[in-house]
């Protein structure tokens, strides 16, 4: 049995949608049995997100025009599909609750985090609802589920923790007999609820997450994500083009890569799965015939010197520690207990007794709050258009000497100097930071230095 979890752009249109029936199709006429988990349509959540934000300021029109084409986009897809008559059947009180909670927040004018976590729950909702109704239409058997039995701690409602024991019972008990019948579950991904009973959200990738959560939960080794690329790749295909697909990869490298740039997945969303010995299948929704990659705990002998590369943008910043009153220590513990504060995450830090150098995202760059709190802590300077380069080798180069030196060469050889190095003890990541215009020269370089066939550890 299998857990297949499809994102939004697999859930994004009718088409799309098409494709989804005929890959559960095929996993049921070859005897498969699986439990289906949905994102919302692509674009959705963003959409409900302007609802909340243009309520709250009581822009009444505007809100209720994005209203109305979440609403008219779903049904043009249930009449493509030709299942309108059964999807409005099953939603018409959805879009009666959605309208009031709009019009309450306009009334009220303030959007709680309890507010907006109902309010984002409404995509998943729709969308599983049309996927069912079109599994049914195709002749499978096929319920719709909210997965109002995933519990949280009620920590809070926007990235709340898991009751794992609590999901447990409660996912076998609301799925259990499906399953036993061989009846195909159709389940909300995003969210669960609090020991309240109020919806709450499960965080950045959390349709993954809840895929993850059912798969550990009901003891299914296999977890498939379908998405729109192909699996994790040796560099993206836009600077190389003759990037090569992985077929397999470990936890480890392919968190590093997903840090820096490779967004397939969020790491932490899939680790339960892997922690309890599945697997994890990235697969693409628009592209079935290629068999995807697999990310297991840890991925068999590599004998190439690098597996793959990524790259993000970012902003570096450097702490001039001659400048400041204060000991580096008491710094440091600053710095860390303000990017909490800000919600700021430190992507890559480097420290000298004169200097502390970090990279952050690019969008924090214009968080006024902290770079103001910055400055009280010690004097700094930002160098923007930088990009982190993350050069991903297997866990083979434990102790090869010389892996290092081919990087630098193969980055000077691109006639680009570092503003920023770094490497984790277990030698699997070498990140640089560098000027974001250099990035495509140097990973292509180090692409055809060290990830070609011919790259291999000796």
């Amino acid at each position: 049995m299998k857990v297949l979890k499809f994102g939004g752009t697999s859930m994004g249109n009718a088409n799309a949608l098409e494709q989804v029936s005929s890959i559960v199709q095929k996993y049921s006429k070859s005897g498969e049995q699986m439990l289906v988990v949905c994102s919302a349509m692509s674009g959705i959540t963003n959409q409900l997100i302007s609802i909340g934000q243009l309520a709250e300021k009581g822009k009444q029109h505007e809100a209720m025009a994005i209203f109305n084409a979440i609403k008219e986009k779903h049904l043009a897809s249930a009449r493509q599909l030709e299942v309108i008559d059964s999807f409005k059947s099953c939603t018409n009180e959805l879009f009666i609750n959605l309208e009031k909670l709009v019009q309450g927040i306009i009334l009220i004018g303030e959007l709680s985090s309890r507010s907006v976590a109902y309010l984002l729950s409404f995509g998943e909702r729709l969308s599983t609802r049309l996927l069912v109704c079109y599994l049914q239409r195709k002749g499978l058997s096929a319920t719709q589920h909210d997965s109002t039995f995933i519990k949280t701690k009620g920590i809070n409602y926007e990235e709340d923790e898991i009751d794992w024991e609590s999901t447990k019972s409660l996912a076998i008990n609301a799925l259990g007999n499906n399953i036993q019948e061989n009846v195909i579950s159709v389940v909300t991904g995003f969210f669960g609820t609090n020991p309240q009973g109020h919806i709450s959200l499960l965080g950045r990738g959390g349709s993954d997450f809840s895929g993850a959560i059912l798969s550990v939960c009901l003891e299914i080794n296999t977890l498939e994500i379908w998405t729109d690329v192909d699996g994790f790749l040796s560099a993206d295909p836009r600077i190389v083009e003759d990037a090569q697909l992985l077929d397999e990869i470990g936890f480890q490298e392919a968190s590093e890569l997903c840090f820096f740039g490779a967004k397939v997945l969020h790491p932490k969303t899939i680790r339960p799965v892997i922690d309890n010995g599945g697997q994890v299948w990235i697969k693409n929704t628009f592209n079935v015939e290629l068999e995807g990659t697999k990310i297991i705990k840890e991925a068999r002998e590599n004998k190439r010197e690098v597996i793959s590369i990524s790259s993000k943008k970012v902003g570096l910043i450097s702490l001039d520690l001659f400048a400041s009153q204060s000991k580096k220590k008491q710094i440091l513990s600053e710095l860390f207990q303000l990017a909490q504060e800000n919600g700021v995450d430190i992507d890559m830090i480097a420290a000298s007794e004169a200097e502390i150098s970090f990279c952050i995202e690019v969008k924090h760059l214009e968080n006024k709050c902290f770079l103001d709190s910055l400055m009280s802590i010690c004097p700094y300077y930002i160098k923007e258009d930088r990009s982190v380069v993350c050069i991903v080798s297997p866990k083979e180069v434990r102790g090869q000497c010389g892996v290092a030196g081919k990087i630098f060469n193969a980055i000077a050889d691109s006639g680009v100097s570092i503003d920023m190095y770094s490497q984790n003890a277990s030698e699997i990541a070498q990140l640089i930071v560098i000027n974001t215009g250099d990035v495509k020269k140097v990973v292509k370089n180090i692409h055809s230095k060290l990830v070609s066939r011919n790259a291999l550890l000796v």
